[in-house]
C-alpha cells in the first residue's frame, strides 16, 4: 500500500470516529434547547458541560397537593421541592423513572375539592440511577416566603448544599411538561450512548 493511500485510509478512519460523536453533541444540544424551552415558564435550565445541565426553579416552591389512594383509603399527600438549583448529569438520571401527575397548588385544596377535578399543575419526577445523587443547592421555603421585595442574600432564606436521589419539577402548562418529559429522556438516553460510543474506543 503507498504511503499517500495509507493516509488516506487513516484519514477516513478518523473521520469515522469523529462523525458519531459529532452527530451525538448536535443531537444532545438540540434536546437540552428543548428542555430550556419548555421549562422556561417555570425556571431556567443551562447546559453546563456536555453531559450536565443546571436547574433553577422559580422560588418559592409550589406546595403540590396530590390525591392518593393507598389500602383503599383515599387521602391528600403534599409535596414541595424547595431547590435554589440542582445540577443533573444527564448520564445519571433512571430514564425509565421519569414519570409525571397532575398536582393541586393551592395549599387548601382539600376543603373544596370536588370529585373529578383535575389538578392545575403537572409535576414530573425525575430519580437517578442505582447510587447516583444530584447535588443541589435548597433552601427554606418559609423563610423565603416571608421575605419583602428583593434582591435577598443566600443566607436570609437558608441555602446550603445538599444532595438527593430524586426530586420533582412543576409545570403550569402540561403542554410544556411533556415536551420537557421526552426531550429529557432523549437526552438522557443519548448521553449515555454517547458515554458508551467513547468508552469502545
Amino acid at each position: 500500500m503507498s504511503k499517500n493511500k495509507l493516509i488516506l485510509k487513516v484519514s477516513l478512519m478518523s473521520l469515522l470516529l469523529i462523525f458519531p460523536t459529532f452527530g451525538f453533541a448536535q443531537n444532545l444540544s438540540a434536546k437540552i434547547q428543548s428542555m430550556k424551552a419548555a421549562y422556561s415558564g417555570s425556571g431556567s435550565l443551562i447546559a453546563l458541560d456536555s453531559d450536565s445541565i443546571v436547574i433553577s426553579p422559580k422560588m418559592p416552591s409550589p406546595i403540590c397537593g396530590l390525591l392518593m389512594n393507598k389500602e383503599g383509603k383515599t387521602g391528600w399527600t403534599y409535596y414541595t421541592f424547595p431547590l435554589a438549583s440542582i445540577t443533573v448529569p444527564l448520564s445519571a438520571v433512571d430514564e425509565s423513572m421519569i414519570v409525571d401527575n397532575r398536582v393541586f397548588t393551592d395549599p387548601n385544596v382539600a376543603d373544596h375539592y370536588k370529585p373529578g377535578a383535575v389538578g392545575d399543575a403537572t409535576m414530573v419526577i425525575i430519580s437517578g440511577m442505582p447510587g447516583k445523587q444530584f447535588h443541589t443547592l435548597i433552601y427554606d421555603r418559609d423563610k423565603f416566603s416571608q421575605l419583602g421585595p428583593g434582591p435577598h442574600s443566600s443566607r436570609e432564606y437558608g441555602q446550603a448544599p445538599d444532595d438527593t436521589v430524586a426530586f420533582g419539577l412543576t409545570f403550569t402548562d402540561a403542554e410544556s411538561a411533556r415536551a420537557f418529559e421526552l426531550a429529557l429522556k432523549d437526552a438522557v438516553t443519548m448521553a449515555k450512548q454517547r458515554l458508551a460510543t467513547q468508552a469502545s474506543k
